[in-house]
């Protein structure tokens, strides 16, 4: 009897390296753990959100009008007098209720109004009010009604054309109207103006530049 031909021996390395072929094969196609693929899912539903909240509020500031712009009005100090007012007559209620300053003027001459004391004032004044290059003269009188003191400024006033009166209005006191104020320019071209106005029993009379007398109307406190 023949005896069989001899059969060489498997090759052990080779049967190996098959082995570990086939058992990483079929670790990737015999699929995840239960707990593993929850927490890949969770992972993708988590990026899927934030790309969605992105997108909701990268379209929301596209729509949205734009933000307003906070204005902020800075208020500057009102300017005061580099000379301090002379020491003046103050022997009247009237002359001593006249403020000794006014914005960046102070006064400098006082004496009395003659203008005012023809119109048969109670008492009428002249005070000069330096500031600077400029000055501002004041004339102030008292009469014993307001329908006198409105008679004689409108005395003052005199005959001026329209087109000359640059404003025109009340004089308020505590929401109360106690007598009016025009402000005038006697020409296109002047560079001097006036402006008058009564509070009661009083008139005021200011000449300055122009453009100067209206603000210190404004500041005066009465």
């Amino acid at each position: 009897m023949t005896a069989p031909d001899p059969v060489d021996p498997p090759e052990q390395g080779g049967r190996r390296s098959r082995r570990a072929r086939e058992g990483s094969d079929g670790a990737a196609t015999a699929g995840l753990s239960p707990r593993r693929r929850l927490v890949l899912i969770a992972v993708a539903v988590a990026v899927l959100v934030a790309v969605a909240v992105t997108l909701l509020l990268t379209q929301q500031r596209d729509q949205a009008e734009p933000g307003s712009i906070e204005t902020i009005t800075v208020v500057l100090p009102p300017p005061t007098p580099e000379e301090d007012p002379i020491e003046r007559d103050t022997s009247t209620a009237l002359l001593e209720a006249l403020p000794g300053s006014v914005l960046q003027y102070a006064v400098s001459e006082q004496s009395e109004a003659e203008t005012m004391l023809e119109l048969d004032a109670l008492e009428g004044w002249r005070l000069t009010y330096s500031g600077g290059a400029d000055e501002i003269v004041l004339q102030v009188g008292q009469w014993p009604t307001a329908e006198e003191a409105t008679d004689a400024a409108t005395a003052l006033l005199g005959e001026v054309p329209e087109e000359a009166m640059t404003e025109r209005g009340d004089v308020a006191v505590a929401d109360e109207v106690v007598g009016t104020m025009t402000t005038i320019v006697d020409a296109p071209d002047a560079t001097t103006e006036r402006t008058i106005w009564t509070n009661s029993t009083v008139v005021f009379v200011v000449e300055g530049p122009r453009d100067a007398t209206r603000p210190f109307y404004d500041a005066y406190p009465f």
